[in-house]
C-alpha cells in the first residue's frame, strides 16, 4: 500500500518536472535579459501554460502574495507580455510568447549601447583598440539581422 503510493507520488512529480524545468528556464531567461525575479517568475509560469490563469492560480504557483503577483502582472501588461481577458466575471492571463520579438528587441538595446559607446570614443586615441571592438560587433550584429531577414523572407 505504502509502495504503490510513493510511486503514485513518483510519478506525478515525474510528469511534472519537465515543466518545471521549463519555468525555471524561461525565468532565468527572462532574468539574463534584465527584468526582475518576480516578473520573470509569473512570465514563465503563464508562458508554460496552455490555458489563462486566474491571479489567484498564478500566486498559488509562484508561492506569491496576490497583491505581489497583481503588480507583476500589470507591469507585464504595461510591457505588451501579458493580456489580460474578461472571462465568467474573472480577470484571466495569458503571456503573449513571442520569443522572436524579444530577442530583436534585446538585440536593438544591444546595438544602442554599442552605438552610443563608439560614439563617445571617436578621437580618444587611448581606446582605439575598444573602438575596433565595437566595430566587429557591430559588423557581427548586422549579419545576424541580414541572416534573419533572409530566413524570415524563404
Amino acid at each position: 500500500m505504502i509502495t504503490s503510493f510513493i510511486f503514485i507520488i513518483y510519478l506525478i512529480f515525474m510528469m511534472d518536472e519537465p515543466v518545471e524545468r521549463a519555468v525555471r528556464r524561461v525565468k532565468a531567461m527572462m532574468v539574463n535579459w534584465g527584468f526582475g525575479e518576480g516578473c520573470s517568475m509569473v512570465y514563465a509560469v503563464l508562458a508554460t501554460t496552455r490555458e489563462p490563469l486566474t491571479a489567484e492560480e498564478i500566486g498559488r504557483r509562484t508561492n506569491y502574495a496576490y497583491s505581489s503577483t497583481i503588480n507583476y502582472l500589470n507591469t507585464l501588461i504595461r510591457m505588451g507580455l501579458v493580456e489580460r481577458v474578461r472571462r465568467f466575471r474573472k480577470n484571466l492571463y495569458i503571456a503573449n510568447v513571442n520569443f522572436v520579438a524579444l530577442i530583436k528587441a534585446e538585440l536593438d538595446r544591444i546595438k544602442d549601447y554599442l552605438s552610443q559607446l563608439g560614439k563617445d570614443l571617436e578621437g580618444v586615441k587611448e581606446l582605439e583598440h575598444l573602438s575596433s571592438k565595437i566595430e566587429h560587433a557591430m559588423a557581427y550584429l548586422k549579419r545576424v539581422e541580414h541572416a534573419a531577414e533572409k530566413e524570415e523572407g524563404d
